[in-house]
Order: C-alpha cells, then sequence, then structure tokens
C-alpha cells in the first residue's frame, strides 16, 4: 500500500480535478477497490483524513481546499503553487516538460526563498535565456550587481552550455550595501525517483570560480522539492548550512503559482483523475 501522504496527495489531485467535494464515505469505497482486502482497514481512511487536516490547520489560507472533517471542498482557482506541486509529483512525466521542472517551479521556489530568507532574489539554472539575459555573460553581470565583492565575472559562456550547478540565488544586504551580506544558494528537484541523488550536484565553490573575486558573505544552500518530506527525507537533505523546502514550505511563502503554470495544470485535469490511489 503507498504512504498515508500519496493517498492524500491523491485525493486533493482529484477533488481538485473533478471541482466537486470529497466526502468520508467516497474514499472508503475508493480505497477498498484500489487497495488489497488484507491492507484496508478503517483505520486507514481515518490517517488519510488526518493527514489532509494537518495539512489544512498548518497551511490556513494558503491551502487550496476548505476541509470540515469529512469532506474536501476545492476553493476555486487554479493558480496555487501547491496544486501546480501537486501535478508535478503525481501526474505522469511524459506530461511534464521542462517548462514546468525548471522555469515555473524554479521561479516559484525563488518567491518562496525571497519571501522566507527576505532580500533579492533571481533564478540562475539552466534554461536561463530569456529577454533579461540573452547571454550567460549578462546573467553574471546581474549576480555581481547583487554582490558587488564579486568583482569582475571571468565567464562568458555558461559550462557546457548549462549553468554553474545551482538554480536560484538569493541576496539580502544592509542599506550600505557593503560585506558582509547573507547569501543562499538553492537546487530543485521535481523528480519522485531521482531527487535523492540531486541537491549539491557542484559545490558553491564553482559557481564562485566565475567571478574574480570571493562573495565575502554569509553563505547557506538550500533544497527543494514540490512534495511533502518526510522526516527522514528531510534529514537527507539538510545540514548545519542546508535546509529543505517542500510543498508545503513552498506553499507557506508562495501560495500563488504563475499564469504559465496554472495553464499548464489546467490542461492535465483529465489525466488527474486517472492518476491512482495505489
Amino acid at each position: 500500500m503507498k504512504e498515508i501522504a500519496h493517498i492524500a496527495d491523491v485525493v486533493e489531485f482529484r477533488t481538485w480535478a473533478k471541482q466537486q467535494s470529497y466526502g468520508s464515505d467516497s474514499l472508503k469505497n475508493d480505497l477498498k477497490a484500489a487497495i488489497d482486502e488484507e491492507e484496508y482497514t478503517e483505520k486507514v481512511s481515518q490517517d488519510v483524513l488526518g493527514e489532509i487536516q494537518d495539512r489544512q490547520l498548518m497551511l490556513r489560507d494558503a491551502y487550496p481546499f476548505d476541509f470540515d472533517g469529512d469532506r474536501l471542498q476545492f476553493k476555486g482557482t487554479s493558480r496555487s503553487s501547491y496544486l501546480f506541486c501537486l501535478g508535478l509529483s503525481l501526474l505522469p512525466p511524459e506530461l511534464i516538460e521542462n517548462e514546468q521542472r525548471c522555469e515555473q517551479f524554479e521561479t516559484i521556489t525563488m518567491k518562496a526563498a525571497s519571501q522566507f530568507f527576505g532580500g533579492e532574489s533571481m533564478r540562475i539554472g539552466a534554461p536561463w535565456r530569456s529577454e533579461q539575459t540573452p547571454e550567460y555573460s549578462v546573467l553574471l553581470d546581474r549576480v555581481v550587481a547583487l554582490i558587488p565583492d564579486l568583482g569582475k565575472r571571468f565567464r562568458d559562456e555558461a559550462p557546457d552550455g548549462g549553468d554553474g550547478g545551482w538554480d536560484v540565488l538569493v541576496v539580502k544586504s544592509f542599506a550600505d550595501k557593503k560585506f558582509p551580506r547573507f547569501v543562499a544558494l538553492g537546487n530543485c528537484a521535481t523528480g519522485r525517483t531521482d531527487w535523492k541523488r540531486k541537491g549539491r550536484e557542484r559545490e558553491p565553490r564553482f559557481f564562485w570560480s566565475f567571478f574574480s573575486h570571493d562573495h565575502r558573505s554569509t553563505l547557506i544552500t538550500f533544497f527543494a522539492v514540490p512534495f511533502i518530506m518526510s522526516e527522514e527525507w528531510r534529514l537527507s537533505k539538510s545540514s548545519e548550512s542546508t535546509i529543505t523546502f517542500d510543498r508545503s514550505r513552498i506553499c507557506e511563502h508562495a501560495p500563488d503559482s504563475t499564469d504559465a503554470a496554472a495553464a499548464w495544470l489546467d490542461s492535465t485535469r483529465e489525466a488527474a483523475l486517472a492518476v491512482p490511489f495505489n
């Protein structure tokens, strides 16, 4: 049997897709049909409802559903980072393009990290090319504008056409704009199977080598995923200088997704109804 958290995810995703309320009786019937008779007990459905209740209590207005202890009701807007992360967590990989995995998820994570840490932020992961950053040299110049102590950039091209191994940068300076300042570098991973091998694919020292001087600031790193991490999973990616952002933490600090993320999510409604409980 799948974990309680996964079943709760599917209940939420199907409730959004159907645009109808979902009650405890429906949950019991669906679980009985999906789970082996030996595994199903009344406690399973109670645990799922308890998980949903905990999520609502934690996220409050940022939670995209109303739940009264028995019935789950979608609030009515697909422009929710929580719903977008549900889609990244549950939909088949072939329905999730790089635009969602990279640009959209990293942009939402950037907003959450900026709200949590404070300061200015920018997305530095590939694909980085845009109207604002037509060349990699422009991206690095924008980094220097945030952290002047870095001096001149040493690179004009991205390594192997990709990036420096990091996806998000957050910088918080004092009013005097002098060192030391606070700097956070973030990695993002969306795959349910390959996230465990991700995070710090390259050490921060590699990215700072693109510039003539050291950042002279206090540095931490963070790791973001679109699903809810268990305590064991968080421990596997945490350290004294690294913290984790999962779906609930992202939604807490950036409850709204982008228009592009909401449009993609709406296009997957039929597939969402086919996501299995088990």
